[in-house]
C-alpha cells in the first residue's frame, strides 16, 4: 500500500513540475561567418608592412608577419602581393608558421632558427606561390556545402599546384585535409586561424602552419 501511495505521489509531483516548465526558445544557429576586418584601401603587401613585431621587442610576435615579409622580399614576389585590382585569395603565413619545429624554416633550412636567407630561393618561391589561390574564396562562397571538396589552382602550375579547401558546419576552413587526388601522399594539411581579411587586391585567411601538395 505504501509503495502504491509513494508511486502516486511521485506521478502527481512530476505532473505539477512539468506544468511549470517554460517552453524552450527555438535555437538559432549562427555560423561564424564575418568579415574580421576590411582593408580595401590597402593591398595585402601594404597591410603587411603594419604587421611587424615592434622594434625593440624582446621576442618576435608569433602572430605577426616579419618572416613572411622577409620571404616575399627575398624571393622577389612583392608584385604578387601588391598588384591593385587582383581578386585572389592569400593564405598568409604568420611567424609561427616559420619558426616552430617541423615548419617552414626547419623544412627549408634544417633549423628552426632560419634565417630566411638560408632557404633555397626556388623552393621558398614555390612555397609562397602555393599559398596564393587564383580565385576569390570566402568562408561561405564558393564553399557552400559542408565537408565538400573544393579544389582550386594556386600560382603553381598543373596538378602539383592544386589545393583543396573544405569548410565545416561552423564555416571553419581546412586546407588539404585529406589525400584526395590530385593531392599527393606527401600533402600537408592545416586549419585557417583567421578568416576573411579583405584588401584592394583580394581576400586573405591567416595560417599558423604551411600547407603543400608535394614537398617543396
Amino acid at each position: 500500500m505504501k509503495l502504491i501511495f509513494s508511486f502516486s505521489l511521485l506521478v502527481v509531483l512530476l505532473s505539477v513540475s512539468s506544468c511549470e516548465l517554460k517552453i524552450q526558445k527555438p535555437f538559432k544557429f549562427v555560423p561564424e561567418v564575418a568579415d574580421i576586418d576590411t582593408y580595401e584601401n590597402q593591398t595585402v603587401w601594404e597591410w603587411l608592412q603594419t604587421q611587424k613585431t615592434p622594434a625593440g621587442a624582446a621576442v618576435i610576435d608569433q602572430f605577426k608577419f616579419d618572416y613572411l615579409i622577409q620571404a616575399i622580399e627575398y624571393t622577389g614576389l612583392i608584385d604578387e602581393f601588391n598588384r591593385k585590382g587582383d581578386k585572389r585569395t592569400f593564405l598568409l603565413l604568420n611567424n609561427n608558421a616559420f619558426d616552430d619545429p617541423n615548419k617552414i624554416f626547419q623544412a627549408l633550412t634544417g633549423t628552426v632558427a632560419g634565417p630566411v636567407s638560408r632557404a633555397d630561393k626556388t623552393r621558398l618561391t614555390n612555397l609562397l606561390k602555393y599559398h596564393i589561390i587564383n580565385d576569390f574564396v570566402e568562408q561561405n562562397n564558393p564553399l557552400k556545402v559542408i565537408a565538400a571538396d573544393y579544389f582550386f589552382q594556386t600560382l603553381n602550375d598543373g596538378d602539383t599546384g592544386k589545393i583543396l579547401l573544405r569548410r565545416d558546419e561552423r564555416y571553419t576552413i581546412t586546407v588539404n585535409p585529406a589525400t584526395v587526388p590530385p593531392l599527393s601522399s606527401s600533402r600537408r594539411g592545416t586549419t585557417v586561424r583567421t578568416h576573411n581579411l579583405r584588401y584592394s587586391n583580394g581576400i586573405a585567411h591567416v595560417l599558423n602552419d604551411y600547407t603543400r601538395n608535394i614537398a617543396f
